[in-house]
C-alpha cells in the first residue's frame, strides 16, 4: 500500500491521451522504485485505497473521454497488465546466476541473421522508452476505436417507435 501511495493523486491538465500515458508512466515508475515489491503487486487485486484511487481516477479520466464502463474497465485492465508485465521483465531483480548468457555471435548467421543483428542493439535498449512507445500504441488504438464507435452509432438508424396494434 504504502508503495501506491507514491502515485500522483490529482490528474494534471491536458488531453486523456496524455493524462493516460502519464499514468501509466508514474505506475511504472513506482513499481521500478520498489522492484522488490511486483510480484506482489502483479498478483493482488486493487483493494487498498491508494490502489483503488488510482484504479477510479483512470476510470474516471476514461468515462470523461467517452467510453463506456465496459471498455474503461477493459482498458484499464490492459493498460495496467501492459505496464506491470513489462516492468517485470525489464526491472525485476536477477541473482548474477539468473542473468541470461546467451551468446547471439555463435548463432549460425543463415538461420538467425534478424536476431543476431537485433542483439547487437540490446545494449541500447531503453526499457522505460520502450513501453512509453507501447502505451502510447495503445492509447492510439484506444481513440480509433472509439471514433469508429462513435461514427457507427451516428450512422446506425435510429429505431423506430412501436406501433400500437389495431384492434381490428
Amino acid at each position: 500500500e504504502a508503495v501506491l501511495e507514491e502515485l500522483p493523486t490529482e490528474p494534471s491538465p491536458g488531453p486523456w491521451q496524455e493524462r493516460m500515458v502519464e499514468s501509466a508512466l508514474a505506475l511504472r515508475q513506482v513499481l521500478v522504485n520498489h522492484p522488490n515489491a511486483l510480484a506482489l503487486f502483479a498478483t493482488r487485486p486493487a483493494v487498498t485505497p491508494p490502489s483503488l484511487g488510482h484504479v477510479e481516477r483512470v476510470l474516471a479520466l476514461l468515462d470523461a473521454a467517452g467510453f463506456s464502463r465496459n471498455e474503461a474497465l477493459t482498458y484499464l485492465n490492459a493498460l495496467v497488465a501492459l505496464v506491470v508485465g513489462h516492468t517485470i521483465a525489464t526491472a525485476t531483480p536477477r541473482a548474477p546466476s539468473e542473468a541470461p548468457a546467451a551468446d547471439y555471435a555463435a548463432l549460425d548467421p543463415a538461420r538467425f541473421r534478424h536476431v543476431r543483428e537485433a542483439a547487437s542493439l540490446l545494449p541500447t535498449q531503453d526499457p522505460r522508452r520502450e513501453l512509453e512507445l507501447a502505451i502510447e500504441t495503445l492509447v492510439r488504438g484506444m481513440e480509433l476505436r472509439r471514433r469508429q464507435a462513435s461514427r457507427a452509432n451516428q450512422r446506425a438508424p435510429a429505431a423506430s417507435p412501436k406501433r400500437p396494434k389495431s384492434a381490428t
